[in-house]
């Protein structure tokens, strides 16, 4: 599915979205761990954040509940700039996009990540909204505000 994104001070971006659909505010922040994205998404300390994966590709390695840091997914949703569909792990027991859509989050996908990770060390993190139901900039930025 299509999602729009559009970020604090004015960048209005499209790309692809997997698991839950909708419309998610929060704190766009970047980690730059190469492993642990189940571990990640469901530590607490990310509540009300989305998380920018700096490694180009997530989700072979599927979800598990051994992995899990806590009961659910705290952070609002992740970006990366490839997903894998599909779980290619003998502990997994759910892809990456089964898990999201039963927590009711997003991932979003076919992004330039690196572009947003310079973003954000050049100004921090950004408050963002993330829709697949809205894709008119102005309307995103005026719920954003």
């Amino acid at each position: 599915m299509k999602v729009y994104i559009f970020i604090e001070g004015g960048v209005f971006l499209c790309a692809d979205a997997l698991g839950a659909g909708g419309t998610y505010t929060g704190e766009m922040i970047f980690n730059t761990s190469m492993t642990g994205y189940q571990e990640i998404l469901t530590d607490p300390s990310y509540a009300g954040q989305f998380i920018v994966f700096t490694m180009p590709e997530i989700g072979i390695v599927g979800t598990n509940q051994n992995d899990m840091e806590s009961s659910k997914i705290h952070a609002c949703g992740m970006f990366a700039r490839r997903l894998n569909t599909f779980a290619s792990n003998f502990r997994s027991t759910a892809s990456l996009d089964e898990f999201l859509k039963s927590q009711g989050k997003i991932a979003v996908y076919n992004i330039d990540t690196r572009a947003l990770t310079k973003l954000m060390r050049s100004h921090g993190a950004q408050n963002i909204i993330v829709s697949t139901e809205i894709s008119d900039k102005n309307e995103l930025e005026a719920r954003l505000k």
